[in-house]
């Protein structure tokens, strides 16, 4: 498992007891010791008891997202599984785990069950676990996929649009179609003086070039950003940055990405539809013949327009303000959040109303939410701990079921979605039938007290 910074964990999980199968996937960066990552899906019945563990991670997460689709959802189980491991696990339990996986899978197989047993506060359950490595690049992938997945056709045209001049009729028929309109040419360009990478973008459906990002620098520097593991969109990110840097080969460099925008595009698509690298790279060699000593090789590539948008498209690199995606209305810095289950005092989301107190656990399987627990210094002994949170608002959609923001501090709000009317933790104050109780029982104190002082006064008198 070496040369690669991640963990998998895939697991099949049934209970009889609960009547219970699933699947889960746990994802942990070794570097660092902590869990980056937990998918998973848990159903009524034993539908998935036999499910297959010998595939990749992104293999696994898709038949994660098919057997959400297709069979009865228990969500509370896995949530009380994921809450239970981003919060319980610390650094010495997977410090144990690690080293059983790398040493003794058997072992690690029971600590997994062990683990789940734990979550789910159950004894008789039935885990098997299969384990790999896998890359950032990887992982990636399948936090994509998921965000995919995540997004209705009307939210993906929405999107993808942009990219087809507004025509939305164009985008939502690509989109039904999963059509692979993206053309990405990339090309390696070699000289006396330089070594240089560029990135050609060009929307197949409308035959216009999207994108040119062209980098230039000293071959030694070039060829040590060049890793034959990473994947493309990696390398297009280290791509773009060092373009935005200022060096010798600067001018040059702006006068090779202007030329690029003139590539033939009939026969620079003729090419990418049939898959012919050699005669790309002669439609490149004959477009930059005016710079001497230089040569060219061009790879293509092909992808959708969404995982365009979301890997590719340059904007996401631009220096902003973090921001999470979420409601603009607030103006406020926002993070991804899980709301902490309370499945027997808990009060059910549909219940909730503005300024109710609940229990959050920031999202730190990113980089932004991660910092944002660490700056609130909620990762003790790498654990995340929940913090106390205001409701904001409570939105419900048929689709996609219950988003809620809260407040977290005042110029920090989350964001929950949460597809069932689960019950989630509250802060404790007195519940309305304890203080209906409590007011009763303190007016009858009083009438009692008027009694007895009456009865008092009523003796004096008469004696």
């Amino acid at each position: 498992m070496s040369g690669k910074t991640l963990i998998s964990i895939k697991s099949k999980v049934y209970c009889a007891k609960l009547n219970i199968s699933g699947l889960l996937l746990i994802v942990i960066d070794r570097e660092n010791n902590r869990i980056i990552g937990v998918n998973g899906v848990f159903i009524s019945g034993d539908s998935l008891k036999n499910a297959r563990t010998n595939i990749s991670a992104v293999d696994f997460i898709e038949a994660i997202t098919i057997a959400s689709q297709q069979y009865a959802v228990q969500k509370e189980y896995f949530e009380l599984t994921r809450n239970y491991l981003l919060q319980r696990i610390d650094q010495k339990n997977i410090n144990v785990l690690l080293n059983n996986i790398e040493n003794s899978p058997i072992a690690a197989v029971n600590e997994v069950q062990r683990i789940i047993k734990s979550a789910l506060n159950i004894d008789v359950i039935d885990v098997y676990s299969e384990f790999d490595s896998i890359s950032n690049a990887q992982y990636n992938e399948i936090i994509i996929a998921q965000k995919i997945d995540s997004l209705t056709l009307a939210e993906q045209v929405e999107i993808a649009a942009q990219y087809y001049d507004n025509d939305k009729k164009l985008t939502e028929e690509s989109l039904k179609k999963s059509k692979q309109d993206i053309g990405i040419a990339v090309l390696y360009l070699t000289s006396s003086q330089y070594n240089g990478i560029c990135f050609c973008f060009i929307n197949c459906a409308t035959r216009k070039i999207l994108y040119c990002f062209c980098w230039l620098d000293d071959p030694t520097i070039v060829q040590s950003e060049i890793k034959s593991s990473d994947a493309l969109y990696d390398l297009f990110s280290r791509i773009v940055k060092q373009a935005e840097r200022p060096g010798k080969f600067t001018p040059l460099q702006h006068e090779i990405q202007s030329q690029l925008w003139k590539i033939p595009t009939d026969a620079l698509l003729q090419a990418i539809e049939h898959e012919a690298s050699a005669l790309a790279s002669q439609l490149f060699v004959d477009l930059l013949k005016q710079f001497r000593d230089i040569q060219v090789r061009a790879e293509l590539h092909r992808t959708d327009v969404i995982r365009f948008h979301m890997l590719y498209n340059p904007s996401q690199f631009d220096k902003k303000d973090n921001k999470e995606e979420g409601d603009s209305k607030l103006d406020k810095k926002l993070v991804a959040v899980d709301l902490v289950l309370s499945p027997t005092s808990g009060k059910k989301v549909s219940q909730l109303q503005r300024g109710d107190f609940i229990y959050v656990l920031i999202d730190t399987s990113t980089p932004y939410g991660y910092d944002v627990a660490k700056t609130l210094n909620l990762i003790n002994e790498n654990k995340n701990t929940p913090v106390e949170a205001e409701v904001y608002s409570v939105n419900y959609n048929k689709k996609k079921g219950y988003t809620l923001f809260v407040k977290i501090t005042e110029s920090l709000y989350g964001k929950a979605t949460e597809e069932q009317d689960i019950k989630v933790k509250t802060k404790l104050t007195v519940s309305g039938e304890e203080e209906t109780s409590s007011n009763a029982s303190l007016v009858i104190g009083i009438i009692a007290g008027l009694i007895v002082i009456i009865i008092i006064l009523l003796f004096v008198l008469l004696t």
